[in-house]
């Protein structure tokens, strides 16, 4: 999927549809267990029929490798989610023209407030910082055609090895690191190393979001932590300007877990390669 930037975000879905077909279990149901060395999080690919507050009853969201689409009353809107274990975030990119507000990104307040999922009896549920039930997703029918929206996006998406290998679990965090956890890691942050002394920073607050720049860039995003310091965060628009900083936003969006060196917070991929650290402002 192309990623909307901070000029353009109101992306026809139409253009984006490239996989179609059925999910590998019926709708994406949760499944006993997932196979050795891949996440269970792969079983949230699917179209579900969507129970969230201030939504309709014809409301699906369809869950791709790494990308979704909102079917609303008013159209679709699409962007990128993560998941592991237990912790999930997702971000709006872009909508089709209904959908967008005063010529502004739409708001889906309830996904911003999920970090959290867990199987329920004929689906999942979508859970909030305090473990509360935000939205519950089922196997149940399909949207409604869109002229502007090819029909294949209407239907589960296909598991194949690209998807597979996107829910490959990652290293466990270095044993020399602490998890980290939400407590911790609330607060604003500062580069070690490369682009310490410019103005690069992150800031992660309560709420699931963060800010950032490089130096020069602004950046923003969702971010959630789980146990073991597994480590999820979006990477949302930006601007593209060359700078000398150090790229914060990267090192979040890019982790799969974060952990304590000391004072210093410390991402690492899904490799068990450092990214980056930073230190308290």
């Amino acid at each position: 999927m192309r990623r909307s930037t901070l000029l353009s975000f109101a992306v026809p879905v139409a253009s984006l549809a490239l996989l179609a077909g059925c999910a590998s279990s019926p709708g994406g149901a949760p499944s006993e267990s997932a196979p050795s060395g891949e996440s269970g999080a792969i079983d949230l690919v699917g179209m579900w029929r969507v129970d969230a507050p201030h939504e309709s009853d014809e409301t699906w969201l369809r869950l791709d490798a790494g990308s979704f689409e909102l079917w609303r009353d008013c159209g679709v809107v699409s962007g990128s989610w993560q998941a592991g274990e237990r912790i999930f975030i997702a971000d709006v990119h872009g909508a089709l023209e209904g959908c967008v507000e005063n010529g502004q990104m739409p708001r889906v307040d309830w996904l911003d407030e999920v970090t959290g999922y867990e199987p329920s009896v004929d689906g999942w549920e979508l859970l909030d910082r305090s473990g509360g039930v935000i939205a519950s997703l089922t196997i149940d029918g399909t949207p409604p055609p869109n002229p502007n929206v090819s029909d294949s996006m209407r239907e589960a998406p296909e598991i194949t090895d690209r998807t597979r290998e996107h829910f490959a679990e990652p290293a466990p965090l270095p044993s020399d690191l602490e998890p980290a956890s939400v407590d911790a890691v609330v607060g604003r942050w500062l580069p070690i190393g490369a682009g310490e002394g410019t103005d690069a920073f992150i800031e992660f607050a309560a709420d699931g979001s963060y800010t950032g720049s490089d130096g020069c860039n602004g950046s923003q995003g969702r971010w959630a932590v789980g146990a073991d310091g597994e480590w999820l965060a979006t990477a949302g628009p930006s601007t593209l300007i060359a700078c000398d900083g150090a790229p914060t936003a990267f090192w979040a969006s890019g982790a799969r877990h974060a952990g304590f060196d000391g004072e210093a917070l410390v991402f690492v991929d899904a490799s068990g390669v450092e990214l980056g650290r930073v230190q308290p402002a």
